[in-house]
């Protein structure tokens, strides 16, 4: 099979119950959809090449007590299965062993799957977008609406604690009992431009920033997605090019400046642009402003709705694994946080939240999560971290994860790290995890943050560096 350039992806996309096969469950989109597919009807399987990760067994024993049959990426999995059709994403490798097992099966793109899905389903889609915060933002909303008592679907690029269980990862969920939501509330994905496949009825783009290609060409996808919403849109007030050029849906630009910010040993309170006072258990000015965001999306969606009682609602909300995610550790002992900022504004909200909440110095591990991004990102990540980073601070980059198939291995941490420290930057590469942890231990630090995305087993890690702390047994020191 040639790359995903050249890959004929179908559009007819058939009725349930056809047999549809997942390459690449285990991503975080993927195994949302795997979900939604099921739900609706279809009968679904799918394959990973990290299928016995220790990291990822919630995960793939949620989706089994589904109904979801699993496989190694191998070929083995379409012939037992005999699906009508594959699920792919642009990720998928050339010469794939389960594309080659069943070379004349349809292929699906996910975001094609997942549009197919909102509008299958019935209810008022609100799409969620842009390059920080859609997570956070989209489960934010999931939870708010579902406190406020409306039925919904959800489909997240994140786990919500609220929602998991033995069945349930948390990155989906369906109202019980109302095939026919009155909301399907999703994250939608502009990296590789897939964010076209989607009109929603609602769509907020969050901000946009340097991750996956040039700000112009971000900004004009964003635009021309928020052109195609149907009933109404929400754009950042700072940057008013985002207004669609032509839409008949009202287009509405929320704050970017936060007004009253406190931040609280439980959260965080703010004002929302009528003045009600806001109040969350999540903590950063950046979660601020996602709130004031889920907050106007609220208004503009449920108009009838007392703003008291959005409020409320929105309080109720606990946020994503891996978002800030902060690990228990004794007092004396520096706290331990998992985030999974992977790109140069995250990374920088990451650690302005950890100085915020806990002081300084901060000792920071980072593992970039592949060698393409690390390239794109090299310059912006520099300039961030020379205001980000204060005196004291250490700035640690773990070997950049690979997670198979063909790829340009460069450049690498070391290179990366080197050139930050020839800048001034207090940035050194590890060779390891047992590496970063020896430094840390030695660093007196008032937080330990471990910031990176894609790879499962960095959350593991953080709980295990906790658990260290703690003087608990078990833990992975992977």
């Amino acid at each position: 099979m040639a790359d995903t350039e050249s890959i004929s992806f179908s559009q007819e996309f058939p009725p349930p119950p056809a047999r549809l096969f997942l390459v690449g469950i285990g991503g975080i989109g993927m195994s949302a959809v795997a979900q939604f597919l099921k739900h609706q009807g279809y009968q679904v399987a799918g394959s990973d090449r990290g299928l016995q990760e220790p990291s990822r067994q919630f995960l793939f024993r949620a989706l089994e007590r589904q109904g979801i049959a699993l496989f190694p990426q191998d070929g083995s999995g379409p012939r037992a299965f005999h699906p009508d059709g594959f699920v792919f994403t642009t990720a998928i490798e050339p010469g794939n062993p389960d594309a080659l097992a069943a070379p004349a099966l349809p292929i699906f793109h996910r975001a094609t799957v997942l549009a197919r899905l909102c509008a299958q389903c019935g209810g008022k889609l609100i799409g969620v977008a842009g390059t920080c915060g859609k997570t956070t933002v989209t489960g934010w909303l999931g939870s708010a609406l579902k406190a406020l008592g409306h039925s919904l679907v959800l489909v997240n690029g994140g786990y919500l604690p609220e929602l998991e269980s033995p069945e349930a990862p948390g990155n989906f969920h369906a109202t019980p009992g109302r095939p026919c939501p009155e909301f399907v509330v999703a994250e939608i994905d502009e990296s590789d431009r897939s964010i076209r496949e989607f009109s929603p009825d609602y769509g907020v783009v969050l901000n946009v920033g340097d991750d996956h290609y040039s700000t112009a060409e971000l900004q004009q996808v964003f635009r021309d997605f928020l052109g195609r919403c149907r009933q109404g849109c929400l754009h950042p007030e700072s940057l008013p090019a985002l207004a669609p050029l032509a839409s008949q849906a009202p287009s509405r630009p929320f704050p970017t400046e936060i007004q009253a910010y406190s931040p609280r040993p439980d959260g965080i309170s703010f004002l929302a642009p009528d003045g009600l006072r806001l109040r969350s258990r999540l903590a950063g000015r950046h979660n601020a402003l996602n709130g004031l965001a889920v907050y106007q999306m609220l208004r503009l969606a449920l108009p009838a709705e007392p703003p008291e009682r959005l409020a409320k609602a929105m309080e109720a909300f606990q946020g994503v694994r891996q978002r800030f995610e902060i690990f228990p550790t004794p007092p004396e002992d520096p706290a331990v946080v998992d985030d999974y900022a992977h790109n140069p504004e995250k990374i920088a909200a990451s650690i302005a939240t950890a100085r915020e909440r806990f002081g300084s110095p901060l000792g920071i591990v980072f593992q970039p999560h592949g060698f393409g991004a690390l390239r794109f990102m090299e310059s912006p990540l520099g300039e961030h971290l020379k205001s980000a980073l204060a005196p004291g601070d250490a700035f640690q980059m773990l070997p950049v994860y690979y997670a198979g198939g063909t790829v340009d291995f460069s450049p690498t941490s070391q290179e990366v790290a080197e050139r930050f420290a020839q800048a001034g930057l207090p940035v050194q590469a590890v060779k390891s995890r047992e590496e970063a942890e020896a430094a840390l231990r030695q660093g007196g630090y008032r937080a330990w943050l471990v910031l990176g995305a894609r790879d499962a087993s960095l959350r593991e890690w953080s709980r295990a560096l906790a658990q260290r702390l703690s003087g608990q047994k078990g833990g992975c020191a992977l």
